[in-house]
């Protein structure tokens, strides 16, 4: 599916939530991308079977989505169903040739071993030698000193909460979801008018989306950097500024705490991933090292992103925190999150109500970006 008609179906309210993960056929208005993401889902489950099911919709909706037949290939994989597999692996390179992982899969599962002789360790293949090149590159351009490693070329724009979830209400009735969709908007456009890095929104008008599609959206987009745009709230009146935060396992601080469980209240609407006892899932092991790195990466850019941030920003800046967002904590890609001043200040309130003023915002955050 083309992003254009993906973000058609977005902003038309079409875009099924986690819960789809659970009821792959019960709602109405589901896309090729939905039956994806439901099929990881169950792949991560261990439910290839059903896995298999929304997969088999994911391509018949749209053909071309190589994503959706290596996922195909690795539910078919996962039932014993070889020759299925191996179609749709083959499906997934004929429709991008640099798929190395359904390559590999290819070449392993149509080797026939000689009747009679003890399996012997063979060296590794080319397609093998060049996936864990890809893997090592990765990694080591993940572990460099000083700020993201490597060319941004696209970036996916998170305009907090939406719909039901109105997020904070300032005094004056200024809701943060309308804040942080203009800013988000006004974002996007400048990178569009810039015209070197490709700009996608999660949400493209006044709707929820859960905190896990949120995050499943930049990956889906293979995005190089994520940036959740939100507006803080406090109890103290006197409270302003603007912060950077990071994704980390613990606060640096009570306030980072607050802020994170804020943020994360809405994941009572969430449907939670459950999984058998006593399952191992290599896949969330191998996740988990490489999101460690990427909390790092995360923490070192927004220190430096803060700095030329701070220098245009019309607001107070507080500095860089971290904490454990959710909307973060699966991306698979440096990420941040912005708190764009605090609505409970009805100061900070009548400044977040001016068109100009958030061109202003707008414009601090894409220089700081750039």
């Amino acid at each position: 599916m083309e992003r254009r008609s993906f973000l058609h179906l977005l902003g038309k309210g079409l875009f099924v939530s986690s819960f789809m993960g659970m009821y792959p056929a019960v709602l109405w208005g589901e896309t090729a991308f939905d039956h994806a993401i439901a099929g990881q889902n169950f792949i991560q489950k261990g439910e290839h079977d059903k896995a298999v099911e929304s997969l088999k919709k994911a391509v018949a909706l749209d053909p071309s989505s190589d994503w959706a037949y290596g996922l195909l290939g690795r539910s078919y994989r996962g039932l014993g169903k070889k020759a299925e597999a191996v179609e749709a692996f083959r499906c997934a390179v004929r429709l991008n040739p640099e798929d190395v992982y359904s390559r590999m899969m290819i070449e392993i599962m149509t080797q026939k071993p000689i009747p009679g002789l003890k399996k012997k360790k063979q060296p590794l293949s080319p397609l093998e030698i060049a996936a864990h090149e890809e893997e090592a590159q990765m990694l080591k351009s993940l572990q460099f000193e000083d700020g993201l490693t490597y060319q941004v070329n696209r970036v996916v724009i998170d305009a907090g909460h939406g719909g039901f979830d109105s997020g904070a209400v300032g005094y004056a009735g200024l809701k943060e979801k309308d804040v942080t969709l203009d800013l988000a908007t006004r974002l996007h456009q400048r990178f569009i008018y810039h015209g070197k890095i490709k700009p996608f929104l999660t949400r493209t008008g006044d709707y929820y989306i859960s905190l896990s599609d949120r995050t499943a959206i930049a990956n889906q987009y293979q995005a190089d950097l994520f940036i959740s745009i939100h507006v803080n709230a406090s109890k103290k009146r006197s409270s302003s500024g603007s912060e950077t935060y990071y994704c980390s396992l613990t606060a640096s601080n009570k306030e980072a705490a607050r802020v994170a469980s804020y943020e994360n209240a809405v994941l009572k609407y969430d449907d939670p991933l459950k999984k058998r006892k006593d399952y191992i899932d290599v896949e969330e092991i191998l996740f988990r090292f490489e999101q460690k790195l990427n909390w790092r990466e995360s923490g070192k850019f927004a220190a430096k992103f803060q700095k030329r941030f701070e220098q245009k920003l019309p607001l107070v800046s507080r500095g860089v925190n971290s904490a454990n967002f959710f909307v973060l904590r699966r991306a698979k890609m440096p990420s941040i999150l912005l708190e764009m001043g605090f609505i409970s200040n009805p100061g900070d309130e009548a400044r977040l109500n001016q068109t100009a003023f958030r061109e202003r915002v707008a414009d601090s955050i894409f220089r700081g970006l750039l």
